[in-house]
């Protein structure tokens, strides 16, 4: 019987404005592949740089390599506070991360490195004393919805009228990740 193969390592870092242009080239390949393989419009306008320069520079936004000094091949950015237009107070009061802008490069799918880089967010949201890891998806990209249900999270509901309002959680995770190495005198802010 062949045992699976351990997953090669993931090297996670803050993100930097030089990093800008290739977040905005991951997000732009990931909504043409969505719109052509699952119809959804998720990601149909480009990235709003103003924005995202704001999560880097806040280091709430961290990229993942499978090499040390390797291209940004994921992203992924984790705020401390949800949206009050999404998640109701008593949701709110919760101590929750909120995780958006989860972007995975195609030619990289299939080999865990989304799994990977949840699950390190749910360990750092645990480090952080939060209970639950949050995520808010297109309404019309039901083939996100199913990739977080079959990775364990939970469907809380889906917001009418709200193009992002499929609202999803899973709780937090203990143990470390595997196979992710944080680079970096500090670790990414998340905040």
């Amino acid at each position: 019987m062949l045992t699976p193969a351990a997953p090669a390592p993931l090297y996670l870092r803050a993100a930097v404005p030089a990093d800008l242009d290739r977040l905005a080239a991951l997000r732009a390949d990931a909504a043409a592949w969505i719109g052509r393989e699952h119809g959804s419009t998720q990601w149909s306008t480009p990235l709003n740089a103003e924005n995202a320069l704001a999560s880097i520079e806040r280091r709430a936004t961290v990229v993942a390599m499978l090499e040390p000094e390797g291209p940004p091949i994921a992203t992924l950015t984790v705020r401390p506070t949800g949206s009050s237009r999404l998640w109701t107070a008593e949701e709110l009061a919760r101590p929750a991360h909120y995780v958006s802008r989860f972007t995975v490069d195609r030619r990289h799918a299939g080999r865990g490195i989304g799994a990977r880089l949840t699950d390190w967010a749910r360990w750092r949201a645990a480090r952080a004393g939060a209970e639950l890891v949050r995520a808010n998806a297109w309404s019309d990209n039901t083939a996100l919805h199913a990739y977080y249900r079959a990775n364990g999270w939970r469907l809380v509901r889906i917001v009418e009228g709200v193009r992002s309002g499929a609202l999803l959680e899973v709780p937090v995770r203990r143990t470390p990740a595997a196979e992710v190495h944080e680079l970096g005198t500090a670790p990414p802010r998340l905040g």
